[in-house]
């Protein structure tokens, strides 16, 4: 029954009805299916990999050695004669060792103190920091774009609607007027404004309809779908303009932010690098312990029971200690302390930006705001303006060139009114992203 109702499934997954996503849920899809969010999320994970990579350097290290020798050929070594006995000036051949031998053993190492090795302890926290700062920006970054992306199919899908609207209109004018001038009432003229009119929308929607289905598109790969898979918005472009014209109380905190946040890790990872160059000039001490054993044969009877196995053991310390190095170091501290400058330059810059950008988020924010009490009271005056030049025109007392003028009004005002909400929600949105810090679940 299960192989049967994964079968039904496949076979019925295109004719199941779309996914219907208001702003918040499609935020969240973002954050879950975002292929880019989710290599971030893996960054972070090869981060704590290298930390423990790290921190495995000042554990004990234990290695195994074997080996087999096979002399096809015993090296000779001549000797002087007088050496055993014989005469002065003659040599004699001897051949040491055996033609074959063998051994295996184990060695201890731990390192005890490497300036460089704690300095690198803490460099790995850092670069653990960057990789979740990465990643909370890169959610910042994925969630304006989802609220771009679903904004900009709202809006075209809202501008398709109010042109169909305004298209049935136009036509049902130009069906009237035809009439008309068919029975000789009316000029030709007017019933060519009209046909403009009906030509200009229908281009429009055509445009408009394209751009729809790309703008899906994109939003479809923001939150990490297929391209053909079945995707619905419930949220409106009004109900989130409505919901967006709310004032941000909330006044920026640097610390909370994560590109300051970004810009003080920069500064202790600077830091380290001017540490690490001074701690160079420390000694490094490390201890060992080996053992093992060997074994010799002019043949190969190292598995047998008799076999003579000599064994062997050593204990010891090795020191490194950096002498002269002809001012190469000097030379590496100094650079580090400039980086260190400049990082604390960049710092105090990105603080300065950030302010900055809050007082023009801010005034633009409140000028979309504006704008939008603007535009629609705009829209309800050109909505006014273009019935009133319906009725006279019927009536015949204005032209089809003043009514065409009056509905090209009205469209431009329907136009800059959708255009004022979806800009109101976009910059509301950075503002917000702005002033507020994000909770992430890595």
């Amino acid at each position: 029954m299960t192989k049967l109702h994964i079968i039904l499934l496949l076979i019925c997954a295109p004719f199941l009805p779309a996914q219907e996503l208001d702003l918040e849920s499609a935020i969240q899809l973002a954050k879950t299916n975002n292929r880019t969010l989710q290599n971030s999320s893996k960054d972070i994970q090869i981060a704590k990999q290298k930390r423990w990579e790290t921190i495995a350097v000042g554990l004990p290290q234990v290695s195994l050695s074997a080996g087999y020798i096979n002399a096809l050929k015993q090296a000779t070594t001549v000797v002087p004669s007088e050496t055993f006995g014989g005469q002065p000036g003659d040599f004699i051949e001897l051949l040491f060792g055996t033609t074959q031998s063998a051994n295996a053993g184990l060695r201890l190492e731990q390192l005890l103190f490497d300036g460089s090795y704690l300095v690198g302890l803490q460099a790995s926290e850092v670069y653990l920091r960057i990789s979740e700062q990465a990643y909370t920006k890169t959610e910042q970054v994925i969630t304006q774009a989802t609220v771009d992306a679903y904004i900009n199919v709202l809006l075209a899908t809202a501008q398709i609607n109010v042109l169909e609207q305004n298209l049935g209109a136009a036509q049902q004018n130009l069906n009237e007027t035809k009439a008309i001038f068919e029975n000789g009432l009316t000029e030709e003229e007017n019933m060519q404004q009209l046909q403009l009119i009906v030509s200009s929308l229908q281009t429009s929607l055509t445009y408009t309809k394209q751009m729809a289905a790309l703008a899906k598109n994109v939003l479809r790969y923001v939150l990490g779908m297929e391209f053909d898979a079945p995707l619905s918005l419930s949220s409106t472009l009004e109900s989130l303009a409505l919901q967006y014209q709310s004032e941000n109380s909330n006044a920026l905190t640097l610390s909370n932010n994560i590109d300051y946040q970004m810009a003080q890790n920069d500064i202790r990872s600077k830091e380290l690098l001017l540490k690490l160059e001074r701690f160079k000039s420390l000694p490094r001490i490390s201890a060992f312990l080996s053992g093992g054993y060997d074994g010799y044969n002019q043949s190969f009877e190292f598995t047998q029971p008799d076999q003579n196995w000599f064994g062997r053991a050593s204990v010891g310390l090795n020191l490194s200690l950096p002498i002269f190095s002809s001012f190469q170091s000097d030379a590496k501290r100094q650079q580090a302390k400039l980086a260190l400058e400049q990082s604390k330059n960049q710092a105090a810059d990105v603080a300065q930006e950030l302010l900055l950008e809050e007082s023009r988020l801010r005034s633009e924010v409140q000028f979309n705001l504006e704008n939008l009490q603007t535009t629609a009271s705009n829209l309800a005056l050109a909505t006014s303006i273009e019935q009133k030049n319906q009725i006279k025109f019927k009536e015949g007392l204005v032209s089809s060139f003043t009514l065409r003028q009056a509905q090209t009004q009205l469209y431009d005002a329907q136009n800059n009114y959708l255009t004022a909400m979806q800009q109101l929600v976009v910059s509301k949105t950075s503002l917000s992203l702005l002033l507020n810090p994000v909770t992430l679940n890595k």
